[in-house]
């Protein structure tokens, strides 16, 4: 082995590599591995969360028909979990690097540097986009005008979003696990106020429909909210779009294998299977919702609805918790997809200490912000992005699932000591060509070019790999040679500490849990009476919910703090 490869499986401080706690370039050893509690408040709040508010409501000016949309999420959100828990999953929980340190052993220094600028842009936009509607909800109550162009009108706003973004920022440095704990304290509030935006909602677009003659819920839906066309009067996206963009969406972080970076820490591979209370919670229920009650909240206010930010919205369906809604949405996607932009350029700028690493990526980030065409064009830049990115999650699940199946060894390049992968980086131009073939033909949609793309990749990587020759091993376990034992060395002076039972029986958790109870219970008080009334009952509810949100989230966080595992000295 060279002295290259050398070098690469051993601590990087040779290479003046700077390190941190979060373990950039360690595999994580069992002291530092996090029960499925953490991955399930994790998934459960970052896809509850800020994007939905905005494709929720661009989901609807996409003209798509109401059973188009369920039978389209139900079959993507369902491959987007399967993708977590059958291809990224077992990877990092084997592996336990970082998608950029295992690109970089995989591929050389020339492809993992240019995926990682790619991966840490868009996870940076996402993050940006989350700050503006953040932002948005600030700026709900002021009469800052709604920034829905390209670029702002407002220097107001600017500094409204300069302040935000340096909060954002703040609770992003201090790593996974307190975002882990952030997004369970918050996940359960935040699906509660979507769940309630919808049943709000749907008495009022009623009594709309009924003013317009439709009778009949599925009749109003199909009239005023999902309507199967644009606001143009074109033709909307099919059930088949909406399928592949409810999975593609997160392909950065599933068959794009960024979470590896988060997956890593999971103690067991089974915890992918936890993204399911984010698919279904966040991008089925929340989407929906969301739908409806951007539908609802522009008929009421009389505009359109592509004229309305999230904050707008929020505000007048939900009123002041509505804001907060939006805040705290925005932040539990802006978080995290700010720790993993952060470590894709501290793999670039690995020289550099990855607090200031991540320190600059929230600035610039947080300067994005700033621009409303983060969110009002997010679904297209995130598609450009996903194409460029889907090439080399491919070709990590072949290095790991389909090589050893022909002899080769995960990582071979850096076990020959050889500089670049030469199969890698043609797979990547080869996928990317597909992509933009593709995007070319009218009859295919952006949203679904990743499809094709993944599976190029994945057929052609170990063709080249056979094909140029990369030398075949046999009688070896591939992966403990690729990788090391299935449990990693403790680090110097930690052991792993005992799995305390959590008390559950807690009154701060049924405290939290009433309190959301009474919350969903009391929206259903619109259906009562009149429909009309439903209306009227807005802003009851409004004034409502304000202190049960307090009393929540007080008794959440005390309950968090109750449930922790013991740490050892």
């Amino acid at each position: 082995m060279s002295t290259q490869a050398t070098s690469a499986t051993t601590s990087p401080a040779g290479d003046d590599v700077a390190q941190s706690d979060e373990l950039e370039y360690q595999r994580i050893p069992p002291s530092k591995q996090l029960s499925g509690k953490y991955f399930l408040g994790a998934y459960s709040g970052e896809h509850v969360a800020g994007t939905e508010f905005v494709i929720g409501a661009a989901l609807v000016s996409l003209g798509v028909s109401t059973s188009d949309l369920i039978w389209g999420l139900i079959l993507g959100n369902l491959m987007a979990v399967l993708s977590w828990a059958w291809v990224c999953s077992p990877v990092a929980t084997r592996s336990r690097m970082t998608v950029y340190w295992y690109l970089a052993r995989l591929a050389g220094k020339k492809v993992s540097y240019i995926y990682n600028i790619v991966n840490g842009i868009f996870y940076a936009v996402v993050a940006g986009a989350m700050i503006t509607v953040s932002a948005s909800a600030f700026r709900a109550m002021t009469d800052i005008p709604p920034q829905t162009g390209l670029y702002p009108t407002s220097v107001s706003f600017v500094l409204l979003a300069l302040a935000v973004g340096a909060f954002t920022v703040f609770l992003t440095l201090k790593g996974f696990k307190l975002i882990a704990n952030f997004s369970t304290v918050c996940a359960p509030w935040m699906a509660t106020m979507f769940l309630v935006s919808g049943i709000l909602s749907v008495p009022i677009v009623t009594h709309l429909g009924d003013q317009q003659g439709l009778s009949g819920l599925g009749a109003v839906l199909d009239g005023l909210v999902w309507t199967g066309q644009t606001p143009d009067g074109e033709a909307g996206i099919s059930i088949w779009v909406i399928a592949a963009w409810a999975w593609g969406v997160n392909l950065p972080m599933h068959l794009g294998m960024s979470d590896m970076s988060i997956l890593r820490f999971a103690r067991k591979s089974s915890y992918g299977y936890f993204s399911a209370a984010g698919m279904y919670i966040g991008h089925f229920m929340a989407w929906v919702c969301a739908g409806i009650m951007g539908a609802t909240a522009a008929l009421l206010l009389k505009e359109q609805l592509i004229g309305l930010d999230p904050g707008a919205i929020a505000y007048r369906i939900l009123g002041t918790m509505g804001l907060v809604a939006v805040v705290v949405a925005g932040w539990t996607t802006s978080i995290p997809s700010l720790y993993r932009a952060g470590l894709a350029f501290q793999s670039v700028f690995h020289r550099h200490k990855p607090f200031n690493v991540s320190l600059t990526v929230g600035a610039a980030t947080t300067v994005i912000a700033c621009f409303p065409f983060a969110f009002t064009s997010l679904l297209d830049v995130m598609s450009y992005l996903i194409m460029a990115m889907a090439p080399i999650g491919a070709i990590i699940a072949a290095e790991h699932f389909v090589l050893p199946r022909l002899g080769i060894r995960p990582l071979w390049r850096e076990h020959k000591g050889l500089e670049d992968n030469r199969p890698a980086i043609l797979t990547w131009i080869t996928g990317v060509g597909v992509g933009i073939l593709m995007i070319g033909l009218p009859q295919v949609h952006l949203f679904t070019v990743f499809i094709p793309v993944w599976l190029t990749a994945f057929l052609v990587y170990p063709l080249l790999c056979r094909v140029m020759g990369v030398e075949t091993e046999s009688g070896i376990d591939y992966h403990a040679a690729a990788y090391g034992p299935v449990e990693p060395p403790e680090l110097a002076g930690v052991t792993a500490p005992p799995h305390s039972p959590v008390n559950r029986r807690d009154p701060w958790y049924f405290l939290a849990l009433g309190c959301l109870v009474v919350i969903l219970l009391a929206s259903f008080w619109a259906w009562s009476g009149e429909s009309g009334g439903a209306i009227d009952y807005l802003e009851t509810y409004q004034w409502l919910v304000v202190p049960l949100t307090g009393i929540y989230f007080i008794a959440a966080t005390l309950w968090m703090k109750n449930r922790r595992e013991p740490q050892t000295a």
